[in-house]
């Protein structure tokens, strides 16, 4: 006759003595945590008195979905677009390029670039369009791409809503390295340069 108790006994015997491994390996791997850039800040701005300067409320910046992100955008072919491994923007898009454009006027000196708020009466009103920002592999995927910056601006008068002017930038700069390092230097770059003709463009209309 069976012994159902030395049969049990030996069930939780093989059972404690499986690998431990055996337990845990349905638990998902740890991944790597990405690594987090953001656009340089300008280390000074010239100190102008606000009374002194025109005042701008820079709209929210519009741009397409694939642009509207944290995604660092790469395109193989000016195309198709796509995300960098392991890499994010500190901030969405839209937000950062609005901080580099306040930063921009502030380090020129000749206009203030506020975020609207409400009740306050300011001037002027400056419209973005973000159509590209992203670096572009131009001469394949094996060599550093090409970081593109492309916007375009309308200016209105805030009181009347007449449209005072329209602009269109577009800066490249080509990175140094196909990595991404290389890559947010370059797009840092040609954000910059892409800034500076804004904020150029704005004083010849509301300093002439």
């Amino acid at each position: 006759m069976i012994d159902k108790s030395k049969i049990l006994a030996c069930a939780l015997l093989l059972l404690t003595t499986l690998p431990l491994t055996a337990c845990v390996s349905v638990l998902p791997e740890a991944k790597a945590a990405p690594t987090v850039y953001r656009l340089s800040v300008p280390q000074s701005a010239n100190e102008t008195p606000v009374a002194n300067t025109k005042v701008i409320n820079i709209e929210f910046p519009q741009a397409p979905r694939a642009l509207s992100g944290t995604d660092i955008v790469l395109s193989p072919d000016g195309r198709r677009l796509t995300a960098a491994a392991g890499a994010t923007w500190a901030e969405p898009v839209p937000n950062q390029i609005r901080s580099a454009l306040i930063d921009a006027l502030a380090r020129d000196g000749q206009i203030t670039g506020v975020i609207p708020k409400g009740g306050r009466r300011v001037p002027y009103r400056l419209n973005m369009d973000v159509r590209r920002f992203e670096a572009v592999f131009d001469n394949g995927e094996e060599l550093a791409p090409n970081a593109v910056v492309h916007i375009n601006l309308t200016l209105t008068d805030t009181n009347s809503r007449q449209l005072i002017g329209t602009h269109t930038v577009s800066t490249n700069v080509r990175a140094g390295a196909k990595t991404v390092s290389a890559i947010v230097d370059a797009q840092d770059s040609a954000t910059d340069k892409a800034m500076s003709d804004i904020s150029a463009w704005l004083s010849g209309l509301v300093n002439p």
